[in-house]
This record gives structure tokens, C-alpha cells and sequence, in this order.
């Protein structure tokens, strides 16, 4: 198998994501795969190779090691070029990702994340009560009322955002940026937007400083540690992996176990518990569906295929915590089982994700609350529309009644 051969074309609208993955487990651990507008790469199916890629020495994250795209065979307005290149220390390796990081995680964990938990409940709490005002026979979208907004406002006031117009503007346009179906035209005004939001944030913090993330990267900049377009870049993905994540993560959560009532039911009991929960939402339906990208740095072998330099590899998560090698029955939902390794949901290795602890502690406040909140709570619609993403994972709504039994009146999202 090679790159000159895929064996099979990536939905990009991913209607089908797990289908499409027992397709891609079939065909190998490793497959040659065919993206939007005829670029290629493999694909890892299962949890061994998934962690081989993420923690492989001559498998780096630097675009410049991309054969395809040195060689100026990537359009610039390929749908899925921000997730290639970008300032940041998600395309970086080495020294330079080090020097990315290190600020990033320095601003970040100033103030332990358990500090963060009196605010995160009170959000948590707020949230509630605008969905206790609801009617009883109404059907809320639980994702846009519920697991989105807890935190994109988590994220907003640890960057120092308060203006609350200014945080729907960033979850719109950020949203946009995230899915593999946007025209190119969308992306770069969706990417435009979040800039322009972004220098008008600094300008801002430049005469007015304060205690937050913002404020501490911004000194990093003036220190010379980090340019002007990597500041912008790091506060970027600062907005978008400190929300996104946590809000499929959530509604996935809820989803599951609305699906499943056994497994909510053993919960309530005290047969399991919440971070059990969590842990297995992570491996069954985790938020992020694809790791983009890897590239080999030389000729690499990678279980039966050999990946030629300059090749680029994307890590399968969703298909990892669906290998029947290491889960029995991948298939159930079942929050008893024991996980016999640390799940890849987040990652591995050198870019293992710095918000971890702050998505697990939003997580593991916001789902007992809301089940404790709305003892009734029922899915109001069988199937849910998925998002249109190559790279997360989750449904573009989630319909629920808050009250179930009573006919439903209209969604309220």
C-alpha cells in the first residue's frame, strides 16, 4: 500500500463516522486515504499505532517535513489547511515547540485548576436556572443552551473577555473554522473574524492589564518570547481547544447516557461513578474524532506499511477507542468496564492537551448537575444530525425535553 493508491475517500461531511471507521479497520492498522480536493494520507485504525504515531520521534508536527505541500502541491485554501500549518505548538516539534508551549502552560496553570471549580459551579448553576424558566412540554437544544455555552464562558473570563456579544461572535466564527464542509471564503472570514476579535482583545489588555491569560501571553510577546502572529495564534487555539472539546465532550456525555438509561440508572445508584462516566464517553464517542496531521521525517516503518518521507499520517481517536485488540464488546457503552490503557482522546506524548484537568473538572460539575437538576430528562429525537468535521466529533444539536411526557412545543436553542 502507498499514497498513490487510497483505499478509500474520507466523507467530509462524516454522517457516518464509526461506520466509515469498522470500514477503515477492516482494510489495515495503517491505511492510505484520500481528503478533499485529492490530498492523500494514512490513517491509523486502531489504539497501538494511534500511540505509536503520537509518540514517534521521526513522525513530526512541523509542516515543512510535508512532501506535498514543500513541493507547493497544497492549495491555500485547501478545507483543511489550518489544521496543517499555524503558528502555534501544534505544528511545531522540538525547541520550538517547547518555546511555544512553555508560555502557554506557564500563563495557564499560574492558578491551580481546582481554584477554578467555585466559579465553574456557579456558571453550571446559572445555566440551570435559565432552563428551569423553560416550559415543561418545551424541547431545549441542551447542546447550545447547556454544554456549549458553561465553557466557551469558562474560556472567556480566564482570557479576560466579558463582553458577552464579543464571546457568542467567538464561538460563531470559531465553530466555522472547525468544519471540513465550509467554503473557503467562510474559513477566511471566520479566520479574519477571530483575528480581528483577537488584536481587538490585546489592544485592550495593552492599556488595561489584568490577571488573565491574555495579559500574562501578551507579556510573553513583549518579553520577545513570542512574535505579534504568535501571540494572536497561540490566544487562537487557546479560545478553541479550551471550549470545543468540553462542549462535545459534555453533550456526547449526556447523549450517551440518555441512549443508554441502564448506564444511567447504575450512575444515580452509586453502582459507578461520574468520572466513570466521563472516562468512557472518552473511549466510546470522545470529542475530537481525527489528529491532524504527523509527517515522516524519513522513511518510517508503521505496523505492515512502510510511511515514505514526507508523508503525512492522521490519528484515528475514534477508531483507537473502538479496537476490539484491547476493548471487549467496543461497540457497548458500558461505564463499568475497566480501561486497560490511558486513553488517546486527549493525546499523547509531547502535545498531550494542556486542558485536561479543566475539561474533566467543567465536565465532571456540569453532568451530575444537570441530571440532578432534571431528573426527567429524555432525548426528544432518536438520531441527531453530526457535526460536519474531519477533526471533532459530536452532533449539531441535542434535543431534549426537560420534562418528558407532555407534547412538545418548538425547539429552544
Amino acid at each position: 500500500m502507498d499514497l498513490d493508491h487510497p483505499l478509500i475517500v474520507l466523507d467530509p461531511t462524516s454522517a457516518d463516522p464509526y461506520g466509515e471507521g469498522k470500514r477503515l479497520q477492516e482494510l489495515g492498522s495503517c491505511v492510505p486515504v484520500e481528503l478533499p480536493q485529492g490530498v492523500t494520507a494514512w490513517i491509523t485504525t486502531d489504539d497501538a499505532s494511534g500511540r505509536e504515531v503520537l509518540g514517534h520521534r521521526q513522525l513530526a508536527k512541523n509542516p515543512e517535513h510535508w512532501r506535498a505541500f514543500r513541493e507547493g502541491r497544497i492549495s491555500s485554501d485547501w478545507p483543511l489547511m489550518a489544521l496543517a500549518v499555524g503558528q502555534t505548538m501544534l505544528n511545531r516539534d522540538g525547541l520550538d515547540h517547547a518555546r511555544l508551549r512553555n508560555p502557554v502552560t506557564h500563563a495557564f496553570n499560574r492558578r491551580p485548576t481546582q481554584t477554578y471549580a467555585p466559579r465553574i459551579q456557579e456558571i453550571t448553576e446559572e445555566l440551570l436556572d435559565e432552563l428551569a424558566g423553560e416550559p415543561g412540554d418545551a424541547v431545549v437544544d441542551i447542546k447550545a443552551r447547556y454544554a456549549l455555552p458553561l465553557p466557551m464562558r469558562v474560556i472567556c473570563e480566564l482570557l479576560g473577555i466579558d463582553d458577552h456579544a464579543v464571546r457568542r461572535e467567538f464561538g460563531r466564527h470559531t465553530s466555522t473554522l472547525l468544519l471540513s464542509t465550509a467554503t473557503p471564503e467562510e474559513a477566511g472570514r471566520a479566520h479574519a473574524a477571530v483575528v480581528a476579535l483577537l488584536d481587538d482583545l490585546i489592544a485592550v489588555k495593552e492599556q488595561h492589564p489584568s490577571d488573565d491569560l491574555t495579559t500574562r501571553l501578551l507579556q510573553t510577546h513583549l518579553d520577545g518570547q513570542l512574535t505579534r502572529s504568535e501571540l494572536v495564534d497561540s490566544l487562537m487555539l487557546l479560545v478553541i481547544a479550551g471550549h470545543d472539546t468540553t462542549v462535545n465532550l459534555l453533550t456526547n456525555a449526556v447523549k450517551a447516557l440518555l441512549s443508554h438509561p441502564e448506564q444511567l440508572a447504575l450512575v444515580r445508584d452509586g453502582g459507578s461513578s461520574w468520572e466513570d462516566v466521563v472516562q468512557e464517553t472518552l473511549r466510546y464517542d470522545p470529542p475530537v474524532q481525527r489528529v491532524y496531521f504527523r509527517f515522516a521525517v524519513c522513511d518510517t516503518p508503521l505496523g505492515d506499511v512502510v510511511v515514505k518521507e514526507g508523508d503525512p499520517v492522521i490519528v484515528g481517536l475514534a477508531t483507537a477507542g473502538r479496537d476490539p485488540k484491547v476493548f471487549t464488546d467496543p461497540e457497548t457503552f458500558d461505564i463499568t468496564r475497566d480501561h486497560p490503557t490511558t486513553t488517546l482522546a486527549f493525546g499523547h506524548g509531547a502535545h498531550y492537551c494542556l486542558g485536561v484537568a479543566l475539561a474533566r473538572l467543567e465536565v465532571g460539575t456540569a453532568l451530575p448537575a444537570l441530571f440532578r437538576r432534571f431528573p426527567d430528562l429524555a432525548l426528544a429525537t432518536p438520531d441527531q444530525p453530526r457535526l460536519a468535521s474531519q477533526a471533532m466529533n459530536g452532533v449539531q444539536e441535542l434535543p431534549v425535553r426537560l420534562a418528558p411526557g407532555s407534547p412538545a412545543r418548538a425547539l429552544r436553542g
